[in-house]
Parts: structure tokens; C-alpha cells; sequence
């Protein structure tokens, strides 16, 4: 009869680099998951809002003003710190395989 032999791992105690890391990974994901509760909320205060309106009139009036630059402007005067606003490029899709 053959037995296997269980190998047992010595537990290593995590460093402060370790723990930061995973710190920061918690963090973000808090971040997430924040995002997407409130998602519905904010999305139908907008909505009720004037403030499509006025984006739209801020469009009009300045004609070669980027998207990202209004919204830096906006994120600016509402008194948001270190706002990053970048437009992600469209996703491609694959070509098909010739069969």
C-alpha cells in the first residue's frame, strides 16, 4: 500500500509592502463597488437635472472645446482635486476566421 505524503507550506507573515499591496487592491475595489451601487441613483439625478442641458449649450457656444476638456472644467468649478477624465478608444472586434 503506498501512502502519500502530505508536504506542508511554512506560512511566510505578510511585510508591510505585502499588506499595503493589498491595502490598496481592497481600496479599489470599495471604489468599484460604490461606483456601481449608486450607478441608478446618479444616473436618474442627471437625467432630471439640467445638466445635459447645459453641457449641451457649453458644447454650442464654445465650438472647439472637447468633451474632456468641458468635463475637466465642470469637474474644476464643482471643486473636484486631481479629476482624470480620458475617453477610452472603441473596442475592435476580432476579424472572423475564414473557414
Amino acid at each position: 500500500m503506498a501512502t502519500a505524503t502530505k508536504t506542508t507550506r511554512t506560512r511566510k507573515a505578510k511585510t508591510t509592502e505585502d499588506l499595503k499591496a493589498d491595502l490598496a487592491k481592497a481600496r479599489a475595489a470599495i471604489a468599484a463597488l460604490e461606483q456601481r451601487a449608486y450607478a441608478g441613483e446618479i444616473d436618474e439625478q442627471v437625467s432630471k437635472s439640467n445638466i445635459v442641458k447645459e453641457f449641451s449649450i457649453i458644447r454650442e457656444k464654445v465650438k472647439g472645446a472637447s468633451d474632456v476638456a468641458i468635463l475637466a472644467s465642470i469637474a474644476k468649478a464643482v471643486g473636484i482635486k486631481r479629476a482624470e477624465i480620458t475617453i477610452k478608444p472603441a473596442p475592435t472586434r476580432k476579424s472572423k476566421a475564414k473557414k
